[in-house]
């Protein structure tokens, strides 16, 4: 298997971004709120690592037991599927996620960045068959080189471009994933729009602030994400003693456990699954709450471990 409720009020450049989670107790699903005033599911189907027909299988099972938030991407290569799992349903009735890749261009070039991003960005909307995405995000920073000197040019220049789609409507949010402190730095020499959304893999192993990237963003009014809250299926979260132990005094499962660890820190998270049962349990953690004992035992569990992008570091 591979697969907050605390309000925070952060001033940033005289306005006032605004988090907050809705803990409706008839909500399956409860939402977090960007700083702009989208509400985002707190949590979310991915669909990483899946052809197009098991992205459109699992898409439409999870709609079926009430997950509204559906995450894809350009580089997953079944945003056809997913497209085909939405259509006919109304739009209004799920929040879609999808990204654009990083710039690719071999030397960066910040013309051919502004450029690819339009073009991903036009793929990825006929490929879902929508008018919008209600988030769109960079998916991922350079692979080489970091986030400065002529790389920074080149992502300053996709950024641009992925802020006309949010002045176009074509996107209610926008974001990044994987982005480090210094790749916000770099967007904020020229950025006209804040990211809204930073998703980075977060589980239990991490610590509740790695790297202070947690901490760096709530200060901006970012909105963390997790991806990989369950380490990749590690064991340690799997079938983990110290998750297990804890999940049995709720009747919950080592993986509901592991989940919840993340949503009760307030980030929203996103889980994946082909089997309805599983998708079922994830978003099943919202009836009931770990103590503060037990988040802190959580917390200070070192394994497995991680770190939140793949690509930078501070």
């Amino acid at each position: 298997r591979f697969s907050h409720t605390f309000p925070s009020q952060i001033k940033r450049m005289g306005f006032l971004a605004l988090v907050l989670i809705s803990t409706s107790a008839a909500a399956l699903d409860p939402t977090v709120r960007l700083y702009n005033n989208v509400e985002m599911p707190m949590v979310g189907a991915g669909t990483w690592q899946y052809d197009s027909d098991t992205a459109y299988n699992s898409v439409v099972s999870a709609l079926k037991l009430g997950y509204t938030h559906i995450d894809t991407a350009n580089d997953y290569g079944n945003q056809d599927g997913v497209g085909r799992a939405l259509a006919g349903r109304n739009r209004s009735s799920y929040f879609l996620t999808t990204k654009i890749p990083g710039c690719k261009v071999n030397p960066l070039n910040p013309g051919a960045c502004y450029k690819d991003a339009h073009k991903a960005l036009a793929q990825d909307m006929s490929l879902l068959g929508v008018d919008y995405v209600d988030l769109m995000l960079v998916h991922f920073p350079p692979l080489v080189g970091g986030c400065g000197g002529q790389n920074c040019k080149a992502m300053q220049a996709q950024w641009r471009a992925v802020e006309e789609m949010y002045k176009n409507k074509t996107a209610r949010a926008i974001g990044v994933s994987n982005f480090c402190q210094s790749c916000f730095e770099c967007l904020n020499a020229t950025q006209t729009i804040l990211p809204m959304v930073n998703q980075v893999a977060y589980h239990i192993g991490m610590g509740p602030d790695p790297e202070g990237l947690f901490s760096y963003a709530k200060k901006l009014g970012v909105v963390m994400q997790a991806y990989s809250p369950l380490g990749n299926g590690s064991p340690d979260l799997i079938h983990g003693d110290l998750t297990t132990a804890i999940g049995a005094k709720y009747n919950k499962s080592s993986v509901q456990v592991a989940l919840k660890w993340v949503a009760q820190h307030g980030i929203p998270l996103l889980t994946k699954s082909t089997s309805e049962q599983y998708l079922a349990d994830d978003i099943a953690i919202f009836d009931f709450e770990l103590s503060q004992e037990e988040m802190t035992k959580l917390d200070a569990q070192t394994s497995p471990s991680g770190r939140p992008s793949f690509t930078c570091k501070a």
